[in-house]
């Protein structure tokens, strides 16, 4: 018995050497360890099969009463049976990977030992499927009673209680029960023993393994947390500039041969260049909307270990994070802009003076016209007011904000402003960012309708259309007036191109639409600018 434990304890440590070689292999460790993705199960099951099976053909043969060293098993005799560490895949898949791996690995092992004969032939093709259930099922109490299912104490446990479930069923199956007997008392201690102590070491191998892919995974995320440092103010540049310098960092730190920036599978950016070879960073906003992606480009495939995955998938998120904060700053201090406009609209000395004298004069003339006045006029304030708290209004309420806005103008002007207002009802719940329509209209009157010589007309159209495959709500604002330049930062008057880009900026990114606005505008011809909203 003793000599046969010594042989059990070689068999046992070249499975264990082999394991731990394969654990030196980046490329190979994907097949030991298994995380529950499904793409990588297989990989993990035929791994274990195979070392399970290696486990029966590396035995020793054995009768009921003696055994015979051999460096590979063949066939065995009707009279002959294996001391084995087939039980240590098995084990090893149902710990790891839960009752389905176990079961599975259990199944094509025992299936395997089946084929090769023997008088326990039937007990041994049912105790890997035994061995694999039970070790399974002990996963999850493991994991509860201990840290973690990769510990070396509860799995020598269960590799000694797996191999004396082989053990029973030997005796309950194998015929003749005497010869069976002798069989168990030869091999049972030192199959048992040595086998339990299989599994342990593997796990000692495991637990190394696992370290040092913490300490893969340490390193990857204190690199992808450098690179965000380095990425960070560069968000703060135009789009355009930012993700060429994006790409030009991600290049020169991750040692890529190529780092592309696509945008609805456009090339937006590029630095060094492509190989067959790449991974994809997406980026996407909080509503899991896709802007674009970084693809990175390598000389020859990459390793596909859990730690990498992790570290492209975290460096993805923070790039994406920072893109939507700088953006929602940005599109914050748009928003600050607009109100601090709105405000100066409404504290603007002239537009008061104007209104307060126009209330004025008509209040021994046109009374309850002077009062209608004055409701506007709080309504003006009180709308911005509101408007200036929220990121998205309905249509409705912007609406609101311009009547009033021309009330006030119109009473000023008298018959020199004309407006006419085409609206669908079903189009008015439709959101929008505050203070879009108003400063188009103000623009329209100010810089559009100045000194033109002749009665001004807006037009104010807010219609259901077909667009994309799908209906939306098209606005448009028109007027009769002078015109401008097409290039809004060439118009003729600075607080109007700010306005617009103002505009621009923020149905970018609440819409995701590069160009917003459409602009139909010649000098002497008038202007007319409409967009889209859902």
């Amino acid at each position: 018995m003793l000599h046969l434990f010594v042989d059990m304890l070689e068999r046992v440590g070249f499975l264990i050497a082999l394991a731990f070689v394969f654990s030196r292999s980046r490329w190979m460790r994907s097949y030991m360890s298994y995380q529950g993705e499904q793409a990588h199960q297989w990989r993990f099951i035929v791994f274990f099969s195979l070392y399970a099976i290696l486990g029966t053909y590396s035995g020793v043969t054995v009768t009921p009463y003696s055994y015979q060293p051999a460096p590979w098993i063949g066939e065995v005799s009707p009279t002959a049976a294996i001391a084995n560490s087939r039980s240590i895949g098995v084990v090893i898949a149902g710990l790891l990977g839960g009752v389905k791996s176990g079961l599975i690995v259990g199944v094509i092992a025992g299936l395997h030992r089946y084929s090769l004969g023997g008088f326990v032939a039937v007990a041994c093709m049912l105790a890997p499927v035994a061995q694999g259930i039970m070790a399974g099922l002990c996963r999850n109490a493991v994991k509860r009673r201990f840290r973690h299912a990769a510990s070396a104490k509860p799995a020598f446990a269960v590799g000694l209680i797996a191999e004396a479930v082989q053990m029973g069923l030997i005796l309950l199956l194998a015929k003749p029960w005497n010869e069976a007997l002798g069989l168990v008392a030869l091999i049972g201690i030192p199959q048992v023993v040595a086998n339990g102590i299989g599994v342990s070491l593997f796990f000692i191998v495991y637990h190394t393994m696992e370290s040092e892919e913490d300490r893969i995974g340490t390193e990857h995320a204190r690199k992808a947390l450098h690179i965000a440092d380095l990425t960070m103010p560069l968000w703060r540049l135009d789009f355009d500039r930012a993700v060429r310098e994006v790409a030009r960092t991600l290049h020169e730190e991750t040692k890529a041969v190529g780092a592309y920036f696509y945008k609805d599978d456009k090339e937006w950016a590029k630095e060094g260049r492509k190989t067959p070879y790449w991974v994809d960073l997406p980026m996407e906003m909080q509503n899991k909307t896709l802007i674009g992606r970084f693809r990175l480009f390598y000389e020859r495939k990459q390793e596909d270990s859990p730690s990498r995955r992790r570290m492209l998938t975290t460096l993805a998120r923070l790039i994406s994070q920072q893109y939507a904060f700088v953006e929602t700053e940005r599109q914050g201090q748009l928003l600050a802009d607009a109100e601090i406009r709105s405000l100066q609209a409404q504290m603007n000395p002239h537009f008061l003076f104007n209104v307060l004298n126009t209330v004025k004069s008509f209040i021994r003339t046109k009374p309850e016209e002077a009062r209608q006045l004055i409701t506007h006029l709080s309504k003006f304030l009180r709308k911005n007011m509101n408007g200036s708290s929220k990121t998205m209004v309905s249509v409705r309420d912007e609406l609101e904000l311009v009547t009033s806005y021309l009330s006030l103008t119109k009473a000023r002007l008298g018959d020199q402003l004309e407006f006419v207002t085409n609206i669908d009802e079903a189009a008015l719940d439709c959101r929008i960012p505050p203070f879009t329509i108003q400063p188009l209209v103000e623009n329209a009157i100010v810089h559009g309708l100045q000194n033109i010589g002749r009665p001004g007309i807006i037009r104010l159209d807010v219609k259901q259309e077909a667009f994309g495959g799908q209906y939306r709500a098209r606005i448009t604002v028109e007027d009769n007036g002078t015109g401008m330049c097409l290039d809004v930062t060439g118009a003729a008057d600075e607080h109007a191109g700010v306005a617009l880009r103002n505009i621009v900026q923020r149905l970018s990114y609440h819409y995701g639409t590069e160009k917003p606005l459409q602009i139909d505008s010649a000098p002497g011809k008038g202007t007319k600018v409409s967009f889209w909203v859902r």
